[in-house]
């Protein structure tokens, strides 16, 4: 079976298969674009439901266009209590991220309400993490973030953990994490952002992603965080 991997924005659009049996996967013309987180049969006619691809700008083979995938790079700052955190402390997790301001007057108070939601449906799955990654440290000190995340009403803060670093470094992190964040004098609190949420497997590996902005493809994204969660950690 062949995979298939794509890195195309994504849309949205109305999956007109609402009903049908999708057990053997779901026909290519009938999904939303959010489904090109899922190779497709080797027939090129339908994405397989119960697998996922490796999106982001991976290594590929040139000629054969096999990708080579690699993992998230690694990372160590510290969270919201100031306790040093990092990449090495998710192993064996599988974690949503993203990158926010605690000042942001736009997406972000939407991409928190998606994450919310995330955190409440996986809230007795103790494999399950979340990861917020501030693109203000100047201004987002771990005790104001400590006081945003109350403001949020976050029930679990060793669960979900928001990163303070190096503004330079985690500029340059977000990448990994198939996000963009631009400085602006001109954006709504100094910063053009995205608002994904990425989803990570057990080994660091990006898997999936979803506009925190819609919540639609928040819903899809649960699907794959289980696909995740579903297979046992190695030994």
């Amino acid at each position: 079976m062949k995979t298939v991997h794509f890195a195309a924005p994504l849309l949205c659009l109305l999956l007109a298969a609402c009903g049908h049996d999708h057990s053997d996967g779901v026909p290519i013309d009938e999904a939303p674009a959010y489904y090109q987180h899922h190779p497709v049969t080797e027939d090129g006619t339908k994405y397989i439901v119960d697998s996922l691809t490796y999106p982001g700008n991976q290594p590929f083979d040139t000629e054969t266009g096999v990708i080579s995938p690699e993992p998230v790079r690694d990372w160590q700052y510290v969270d919201q209590s100031n306790r040093p955190f990092g990449s090495a402390d998710l192993r064996g997790k599988v974690y949503v991220a993203d990158f926010f301001f605690t000042s942001c007057p736009t997406i972000c108070p939407k991409v928190k309400s998606q994450m919310l939601r995330l955190e409440e449906r996986f809230a007795d799955h103790p494999d399950f993490a979340l990861v917020s990654f501030t693109i203000d440290p100047k201004r987002d000190t771990p005790e104001k973030m400590t006081e945003y995340a109350g403001k949020l009403g976050i029930k679990d803060l060793n669960r979900w953990r928001y990163i303070h670093g190096d503004k330079f470094e985690i500029q340059d992190l977000d990448e990994d994490y198939m996000s963009v964040v631009l400085e602006s004098n001109d954006a709504p609190g100094g910063f053009d952002h995205s608002g994904y949420i990425v989803l990570v497997d057990r080994d660091g590996f990006l898997r999936s992603y979803a506009s925190g902005l819609v919540e639609e493809e928040v819903t899809h994204l649960m699907d794959d965080i289980q696909l995740l969660l579903d297979r046992a950690p190695a030994k």
